[in-house]
């Protein structure tokens, strides 16, 4: 049994990605490297701290809704004659107004197990209850819709396979698959290979490194799935109330 903390992530969300210029693409899940920023932000970390004793923390993500990608288009310098436009690098005028393209997740729910040393874990608990900065979903503009620190458990495995499903019940079928991402192989597949390798554990300096994943999928009862809005957030509370 691994002790942790369990976070639930879900709104409007960015999380980095590959950048093409003007596209500015997001991972489908939250990455390592905004969830590091995320905690830093609630233990009141200024930018450019040493974030590395959060390194020893280790994420288990269960996707509960993997929601689906939303475009967002912005212009800088539009509707100006040429001498108002943007300024190029050598010093002239752009004459057109630039064009960004922004991708987000849309109606993504993600509930996460923290692992690590337990004053760690007191710290990053203690934050999460009373933030100094306000977390927000990789970007200033995504806000989570629901306090992001759910619980404290003894079991962090057991609890995110009993945990009620932020997502809608099937309308047929005892079980649904629900996919998980790890850093470590599942503890009953030691040998299973990584799945993939994600550039996103950060570095000093704004850099990262990568680390691998384990992507898996349990069968889980379909009576977890406790909807969406208000009917999930009063199954989170039975179900603290009945720890």
């Amino acid at each position: 049994m691994t002790a942790g903390l369990i976070l639930h992530l879900s709104g409007i969300q960015h999380w980095g990605g590959p950048q093409g210029g003007k596209v500015r693409d997001t991972h489908p899940h939250p990455t390592r490297s905004a969830l590091t920023g995320m905690l830093a932000a609630a233990l009141g970390r200024p930018r450019g701290s040493d974030l590395r004793d959060l390194d020893q923390l280790g994420h288990t993500i269960r996707i509960d809704r993997p929601g689906r990608r939303l475009p967002d288009f912005h212009t800088v310098g539009g509707g100006y004659p040429k001498a108002r436009t943007v300024m190029t690098a050598d010093g002239t005028r752009r004459g057109e107004a630039l064009v960004f393209e922004d991708w987000y997740l849309h109606d993504a729910a993600f509930t996460i197990a923290l692992t690590g040393p337990p004053d760690l874990l007191d710290q990053t608990e203690a934050a999460l209850q009373h933030p100094v900065f306000p977390p927000h979903l990789g970007r200033r503009s995504c806000p989570p819709d629901m306090p992001v620190l759910i619980t404290r458990t003894d079991n962090t495995d057991a609890t995110l396979s009993t945990l009620p499903l932020h997502r809608t019940a099937p309308h047929h079928g005892d079980h649904v698959d629900v996919a998980f991402l790890s850093e470590h192989a599942p503890t009953d597949q030691p040998q299973l290979p990584h799945t993939r390798r994600l550039q996103d554990a950060p570095l000093p300096g704004r850099n990262w490194t990568s680390r691998k994943l384990w992507e898996t999928r349990r069968r889980l009862p379909a009576g977890l799935c406790k909807g969406l809005g208000t009917d999930y957030l009063q199954a989170l509370t039975a179900y603290r109330t009945a720890l």
